[in-house]
């Protein structure tokens, strides 16, 4: 298996296992909470997407982005149709922070060896 299939392999287990925690029904009790908990789960999991994502599929970051983004809106939408879910506007500014976290992260470090390389 190339590097690439297994990038791509990677992404696509990281996506079915994302969406079925977005979508599973959880009680209030069943996990240690503190203020906006969800908001951090939703920032990290979307920077973890971008990663494999990039690695999977290198692709110009603002198509990447908007991608990313659009799967958060379908996430929100789908949770929305859940009688045991709600859909948010933070949860999905979240997911795209966290996407576009990642995306800056790569572009600071490519800025960061350019600027080496002239040294």
């Amino acid at each position: 298996m190339t590097k690439k299939n297994t990038a791509r392999l990677l992404f696509l287990l990281v996506l079915i296992g994302l969406s079925a925690i977005f979508l599973m029904r959880f009680s209030s009790g069943d996990l240690p909470r503190f203020e906006h908990a969800d908001k951090v789960v939703h920032f990290g999991a979307f920077f973890i997407l971008a990663l494999t994502f990039h690695r999977a599929f290198p692709i110009p970051f603002w198509v990447a982005l908007i991608i990313l983004t659009a799967y958060g809106l379908a996430i929100e939408y789908v949770q929305n149709l859940l009688p045991y879910r709600q859909a948010s506007m933070g949860d999905l500014l979240a997911d795209a922070a966290g996407a576009a976290a990642y995306y800056l992260l790569v572009w600071w470090r490519y800025q960061r060896r350019k600027v080496k390389a002239r040294s």
